[in-house]
Protein backbone atom coordinates (compact mmCIF):
# COMPACT_ATOMS: atom_id res chain seq x y z
CA UNK A 1 0.00 0.00 0.00
CA UNK A 2 1.69 3.12 -1.22
CA UNK A 3 1.58 5.99 1.54
CA UNK A 4 1.97 9.65 -0.06
CA UNK A 5 4.26 12.13 1.61
CA UNK A 6 2.81 15.39 2.74
CA UNK A 7 3.92 16.97 0.11
CA UNK A 8 2.31 14.52 -2.75
CA UNK A 9 -1.12 14.40 -0.98
CA UNK A 10 -1.02 18.38 -1.16
CA UNK A 11 0.43 18.29 -4.69
CA UNK A 12 -3.16 16.23 -5.37
CA UNK A 13 -5.31 18.00 -3.76
CA UNK A 14 -3.86 21.22 -5.18
CA UNK A 15 -3.93 19.55 -8.67
CA UNK A 16 -8.24 18.16 -8.11
CA UNK A 17 -9.10 21.67 -7.15
CA UNK A 18 -7.27 23.51 -10.12
CA UNK A 19 -9.28 20.98 -12.09
CA UNK A 20 -12.52 22.07 -11.11
CA UNK A 21 -11.96 25.91 -12.30
CA UNK A 22 -12.39 27.11 -8.98
CA UNK A 23 -10.50 27.96 -5.73
CA UNK A 24 -11.00 26.28 -2.48
CA UNK A 25 -12.43 29.24 -1.44
CA UNK A 26 -14.64 29.18 -3.94
CA UNK A 27 -15.84 25.59 -3.63
CA UNK A 28 -16.64 26.64 -0.11
CA UNK A 29 -18.77 28.93 -1.01
CA UNK A 30 -20.68 26.63 -3.36
CA UNK A 31 -20.85 24.17 -0.47
CA UNK A 32 -22.59 26.75 2.10
CA UNK A 33 -25.22 27.57 -1.00
CA UNK A 34 -25.83 23.86 -1.14
CA UNK A 35 -25.86 24.32 -5.09
CA UNK A 36 -22.74 23.48 -7.04
CA UNK A 37 -22.16 24.71 -10.56
CA UNK A 38 -20.53 21.39 -11.85
CA UNK A 39 -20.67 17.71 -10.84
CA UNK A 40 -16.76 17.72 -10.74
CA UNK A 41 -16.77 20.66 -8.30
CA UNK A 42 -19.10 18.92 -6.60
CA UNK A 43 -17.27 15.52 -6.47
CA UNK A 44 -14.34 17.60 -5.57
CA UNK A 45 -15.51 18.90 -2.56
CA UNK A 46 -16.27 15.73 -0.79
CA UNK A 47 -12.78 14.25 -1.64
CA UNK A 48 -11.58 17.11 0.48
CA UNK A 49 -10.00 16.98 3.62
CA UNK A 50 -11.64 19.50 5.79
CA UNK A 51 -9.57 22.78 6.84
CA UNK A 52 -7.45 22.63 10.44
Amino acid sequence: MHRPAHDEAREALDSAIAETGFTREELEAQARAGRFETELAHQTWFCLPPRA
